[in-house]
């Protein structure tokens, strides 16, 4: 591959991290060789949203070139970004066109459609991006187009994503600041989720939590469709500032302590302890095991109650069968076992499963969204025009549907 523009290019652009993942297609169909990747902490992002510019441009200039220089390739020329945040939200938008003849057509479905794009627009959000979830007709509810069958009505349902359309121009603009364009979006929910799942979790229901620093992210997948998307700013930080309230710690400490000893359901002793030793201090300091268990499982509990809430209310927790944690802060010991605890059903840490030759990001949670950029890479890399409406295939969640991005990106 001589060509940089044959490369696939996945940026994730979070709070904490910018993680650039430069790949090519594997030999095996659906999935991907990783040939470079690099990391760099975050400046200039606060709960998914660029407040500085600057600072996020000069974050992913290092990451982009450090990736390029492991993959030792020419500078490529674009990349797939995720869009995320704390605006970021869905809703399942559908459209009715009356059926001429009694039988379906292709103008019945694009009017549906069309009905459908409107009703979503109407809604006083900023409209991001929406994918199709199928078509009823009759009594009759298909994932491929209804062309054909017989009905008085054909009705499309789209599952729609609202968030900041100026953030999302603000991500496009430290990206082509960075050296690269914009090839296209991918809501950052979908990402983690297209890096995680299995086909088996996409039909049986499953919600995918991505847990970053500032914000997590949830993906609900049921029958091969998106349900729910949602982001809501409590992320792996939410923790780290408990501990550093408990224990008098700096937030610094804090995180130091969370990794090297925290967990939310390990069973201590009252004497057990854990120890920090500060820079220039001659003797560690001694704080108890037991009250830093108690501090993370409160949190943990909390924090998986209120989204079991948010899906109640939203009428799908009963199509829950399965809860997969991924992003870095789903590496918190214990935090799966609380997650199985409130929901009721099968827990496991979601880590990139479309990786070639065992590479070292096929290990880590928190490459589950570069690693759907990627995917989503190589589904739009016949996509070239970033003006106005665009189309793409996202077969790994929707069969063979088009999805339907807003915006001069």
């Amino acid at each position: 591959m001589n060509n940089p523009n044959d490369y696939l290019v996945g940026l994730d652009v979070g709070s904490h991290k910018v993680l650039c993942v430069i790949a090519r297609p594997g030999d095996e169909p659906g999935l991907y060789r990783v040939l470079g990747y690099g990391l760099e902490l975050s400046k200039g992002i606060r709960n998914g949203i660029v407040t500085d510019l600057e600072a996020v441009v000069s974050s992913v200039r290092e990451a982009v070139g450090r990736a390029r220089a492991a993959a030792n390739i020419p500078m490529p020329e674009r990349a797939w970004c995720a869009i995320g945040g704390k605006t970021l939200t869905s809703e399942n938008c559908t459209g009715t066109a009356v059926v001429r003849g009694n039988e379906v057509k292709r103008a019945d479905v694009d009017a549906a459609e069309s009905n459908a794009r409107a009703h979503s627009r109407q809604q006083g959000r900023q409209l991001i991006k929406m994918i199709p979830q199928g078509y009823s007709c009759g009594d009759v509810f298909t994932s491929s187009m209804p062309i054909g069958l017989t009905g008085n009505k054909v009705m499309a349902v789209y599952h729609a994503v609202y968030g900041s359309i100026s953030n999302a121009e603000n991500m496009k603009r430290c990206v082509q600041r960075s050296g690269l364009d914009l090839a296209g979006y991918e809501p950052h929910p979908w990402a983690a989720a297209g890096a995680v799942l299995t086909d088996a979790d996409r039909y049986c229901g499953t919600v995918v939590f991505d847990i970053g620093a500032e914000t997590t992210s949830i993906t609900l997948c049921y029958e091969n469709m998106i349900m729910l998307t949602d982001v809501r700013p409590y992320g792996a930080e939410f923790f780290t500032r408990d501990i550093s309230t408990f224990f008098a710690l700096s937030l610094e400490e804090a995180e130091s302590l969370k990794l090297s000893a925290g967990h939310c359901t390990q069973e201590v002793l009252p004497t057990d302890t854990v120890q920090i030793k500060a820079e220039g201090e001659l003797r560690p300091r001694l704080y108890s095991k037991q009250l830093l268990v108690k501090t993370l499982r409160s949190r943990a509990e909390e924090f998986f109650t209120l989204y079991k809430r948010l899906l109640e209310k939203a009428g799908c927790l009963d199509k829950v069968h399965c809860v997969v944690l991924t992003g870095g802060g789903a590496q918190l010991r214990g935090l799966d076992e609380v997650a199985k605890e409130i929901f009721g059903v099968p827990v496991r840490i979601g880590r990139p499963i479309y990786l070639e030759d065992n590479s070292p990001l096929s290990k880590l949670p928190e490459a589950s969204v570069a690693v759907g950029l990627i995917a989503a890479a190589a589904q739009g890399q016949a996509m070239r025009d970033t003006r106005g409406y665009r189309t793409f295939s996202f077969p790994s969640l929707s069969g063979k549907l088009t999805t339907i991005l807003l915006g001069d990106y």
